[in-house]
This record gives C-alpha cells, sequence and structure tokens, in this order.
C-alpha cells in the first residue's frame, strides 16, 4: 500500500505528479481541521499553506506523520518546534519566490516615486499633468535592507544595478562579504537609510519590531517597505508617522490584522489608523502578493520536492 499525502491547500499540479512519481499516493480534498484529526493517522505528510495551524492536537493525532511542508516562507501556523520533539521535518520554500518578492519591492517602490498609479488614472479621466507628476529615482538614495535570508538577499542583488547604495543588517548573520552591499548595524543603517525594506521572520521577539521609537531613530525621512509579515509592524505606529511627515510614503503587502488565512480584517471592523492608510496617496497597499507569481509556483514545487525526498 502506497503510503499517502494530504494536500490541505492545492499547490500547483506538477507536485503531484511529482510526488506520485516518487511512490507516494497524493489525496486531495477540501477537509476542515475537525474532520482531519478523524483521519490524521492515515498520512505520512501534509502539503499545506495557511487553510488552518497544524497545532499540537492535530500532531498528536498524526501517528504517522513524517513531515510537514509548508508551501511558501511563513511557518507561524505550525507547531514547529513540538513537531521537531516528536520527529516531524518541517519543510517550507522561501527560496521559491526570492525572486519574486525582490521584483515586487523595486516595482512598488518605481510606482510610488514615479507616481505611475495617479498618472494612468489622470490620463484616463482626460488630465495630461507632466511637472505635477515629476518623480524621483532610486539610483543615489540609500536601500537599507533589515533581513538578509532568501527575500532580502535576493532584493539586494536586484538592487546592486540600480546605482543606490545598498546597507544591510541582519541580527543573526555576518561576515557575507558581498561586493555590492555594505553589511552595517541598525544604529548605522538608521543614521543613513533614505529607504528601508523589512524581511525579517515574524516571531514573538519580533512583535512590533517597527514602531514609533524605531521610526524616529532614523535621521532622515524615510520611505518604509514591508513584505514579510504584518505583526512586525506597528499600523498605529506607522499612521502616526506618516501624518506628522517622519515616513514620506509606505509599501505595506502585508497587514498586522492578517488571519492565519492570511485575510485581511473585513472592511467594516478596519480602525482609524488603516482608514489613514488607506486614504494616503503616500501609501501603496496590497493583499500579500509579493510572492505570487506564476513562476514562483512552480519553483515551491521543485524546492519542496527535493526536500521531502530526504524525508523518505
Amino acid at each position: 500500500m502506497k503510503e499517502k499525502i494530504l494536500f490541505i491547500d492545492n499547490p500547483h499540479v506538477d507536485m503531484q505528479t511529482q510526488l506520485e512519481d516518487l511512490g507516494y499516493e497524493c489525496v486531495r480534498r477540501t477537509v476542515s481541521y475537525g474532520e482531519l484529526l478523524q483521519t490524521a493517522n492515515q498520512y505520512v505528510g501534509y502539503v499545506i499553506r495557511s487553510r488552518f495551524a497544524v497545532d499540537k492536537t492535530l500532531i498528536d493525532a498524526s501517528s504517522q506523520l513524517r513531515f510537514i511542508a509548508r508551501i511558501g516562507a511563513g511557518m507561524e501556523n505550525i507547531d514547529t518546534e513540538y513537531a521537531n520533539s516528536k520527529g516531524i521535518a518541517c519543510l517550507n520554500s522561501p527560496e521559491g519566490n526570492a525572486d519574486a518578492v525582490g521584483e515586487y519591492v523595486i516595482g512598488a517602490l518605481l510606482s510610488l516615486f514615479r507616481n505611475t498609479k495617479d498618472a494612468d488614472n489622470q490620463v484616463r479621466n482626460g488630465f495630461w499633468l507632466r511637472e505635477e507628476n515629476r518623480g524621483m529615482e532610486i539610483c543615489g538614495k540609500t536601500f537599507g535592507i533589515i533581513g538578509y535570508g532568501n527575500m532580502g538577499k535576493s532584493l539586494a542583488k536586484k538592487l546592486s544595478g540600480l546605482g543606490c547604495t545598498i546597507l544591510v543588517h541582519d541580527k543573526f548573520k555576518q561576515n557575507f562579504q558581498e561586493p555590492y552591499f555594505l553589511e552595517v548595524d541598525l544604529q548605522t543603517l538608521q543614521l543613513h537609510a533614505d529607504i528601508v525594506s523589512i524581511h525579517i521572520n515574524y516571531t514573538e521577539e519580533n512583535h512590533y519590531f517597527v514602531n514609533h521609537d524605531f521610526i524616529q531613530a532614523f535621521a532622515k525621512e524615510i520611505y518604509l517597505v514591508n513584505t514579510a509579515r504584518g505583526k512586525v509592524l506597528s499600523t498605529e505606529d506607522l499612521a502616526k508617522n506618516l501624518l506628522n511627515g517622519k515616513v514620506k510614503g509606505a509599501i505595506l503587502d502585508v497587514l498586522e490584522y492578517e488571519d492565519i488565512r492570511l485575510q485581511n480584517k473585513p472592511f467594516e471592523e478596519w480602525d482609524r489608523a488603516m482608514h489613514i492608510l488607506a486614504q494616503s496617496d503616500d501609501v501603496i497597499l496590497s493583499p500579500h502578493i509579493a510572492g505570487q507569481t506564476f513562476e514562483s509556483l512552480t519553483k515551491h514545487v521543485k524546492i519542496l520536492v527535493e526536500k521531502i525526498k530526504n524525508c523518505k
């Protein structure tokens, strides 16, 4: 009898083909958390994105489980510490959407700097405003990257041809020895950066890493980009600093209000800070899509299948 893998979320169809070639039986079915508890002992692997949490109760019910494969980077919906203590491998594929995130940051920043969203709307409505839409260049700016994992590394490499000074800070990594950026401490980055892009994991320690004091520590007025996780940034503190001018503009692909399924809070439940962001022409918002490309779908498959091979 073939060992079974349950697709809790639906990955690219190629993943099923490749895992079946490895001898697994892949089960695609929409299942609730409660339903899975009743059948969890059938599976040696789960493939999941963000449908629900794989917690201690579910792990205990999954007596045959060898691996949990998370499509993407974030692992906050999986109790990885408990799973590892039970000998269950926790796999993810942050390498798969690193290029997508790097490109998104640059593209969104150029849109903000060059007023492309407003200019497009103006032309469509018969207005031809050239001087009013004079923009800025990334070239010549100092670009700070906080967090040098797969996403930060991809962004730094892509920025290297744009003529900006790149400063990288990572609390847990040193001695990168890359020729196209400077490795600095946080204080140095805050002294010089015009733009800062956040690429850190969400942990209890990083809750509201970007807060009022963090923003005020920058010597200059800054542009702020967050494509990491919503709860690393205090929306209230960002809104406050947008209003006082310390933050000149922001790009947020993630919001602190997102639930475990990466869905934002309903419009009728928005607080004052969220309304301030939504009404600002200096803010670009998107629904957690920085890593969402057709290419990243296939990259995730390739990376996760290779990691699953090691769990046979």
